[in-house]
């Protein structure tokens, strides 16, 4: 995203988000639902105090079970200023995990672009699954996952189109026109059955299966689930909000030195936004 597109800047998008992330908040204090910032976001806090400067969302994880529940909750408590964009409201939007939007603003990203969907501004809400690393059913249901995942991102023309290798754009392409034929929901609940598969399971583990499960992703976000009932507050952007008591921990398995800033050159947002609607004029 370039401060370019309709002259908005970086900061205001964020603005929104952190709406976006206060209501979310609000919803699960109500509802005495555990979550943690996530990924990037978690990154910030502890690094920032806040957004990294150049970051363009926010990401949040919970807990299947207390997933289950939250998207419960916002049938009655989520403020009508929001939507709450899954598979199942939103028929043509093809991840496994939530978004919550802002009405009535744009934040249209190039590879979901011709999806007819909701396009506004949100955060990222992820679930984290029980999964069994080191058996033989644990990484058949990590593979199943990234297979199904990567054929049911040909469902969008533009993943196809994007591919580096000529091969891999015509294969694509061919997935994409043979997918016209199976209903979404139907790759929708198989995802979701292989992804919850170690639901009723008490397992040691959890980590982040939702949103391409390649392995090197299975390994990183994978953390014990104890870990993730110990929370702390974290400042971000001058609210608390709770975060893993063993933050470095898991922030050194996710990012490395996560403390040292990365070269300039790449000190920029990754979503690909080509264009932006505040909901408001700027003045």
């Amino acid at each position: 995203m370039e401060s370019t597109i309709v002259d908005i800047e970086i900061k205001d998008v964020q603005k929104v988000e952190l709406e976006i992330l206060i209501e979310f908040d609000r919803i699960c204090k109500k509802n005495n639902i555990k979550y943690q910032l996530f990924a990037g976001t978690l990154l910030g806090a502890i690094r920032h105090n806040g957004f990294i400067p150049w970051d363009d969302d926010i990401d949040v994880c919970l807990l299947r079970k207390d997933y289950n529940r939250f998207i419960k909750a916002c049938e009655k408590e989520l403020n009508s200023k929001y939507f709450l964009q899954t598979h199942e409201t939103d028929k043509n939007y093809i991840m496994q995990f939530a978004k919550i939007r802002k009405n009535n603003t744009v934040f249209m990203e190039k590879a979901t672009s011709e999806c007819k969907i909701h396009q506004g501004i949100y955060i990222d809400v992820f679930p984290m699954d029980n999964i069994l690393p080191g058996s033989l059913i644990g990484k058949a249901q990590q593979r199943l996952l990234y297979i199904i995942g990567r054929i049911n991102l040909s469902r969008v023309k533009m993943h196809c189109l994007d591919a580096n290798k000529p091969i891999e754009k015509y294969l694509g392409i061919m997935t994409h026109y043979m997918l016209k034929l199976i209903p979404k929901k139907w790759t929708d609940i198989l995802q979701t059955k292989i992804t919850c598969m170690f639901e009723n399971k008490d397992t040691k583990y959890i980590s982040h299966l939702t949103n391409g499960a390649s392995y090197e992703r299975y390994v990183r976000y994978m953390m014990e689930k104890s870990s993730f009932y110990d929370s702390i507050d974290g400042n971000f952007e001058g609210n608390d909000f709770p975060i893993p008591r063993n933050y470095n921990e898991v922030l050194l398995q996710l990012f490395g030195k996560y403390m040292e800033l990365p070269p300039v050159e790449k000190r920029s947002p990754h979503h690909g936004v080509i264009n932006i609607d505040l909901g408001y004029d700027k003045k």
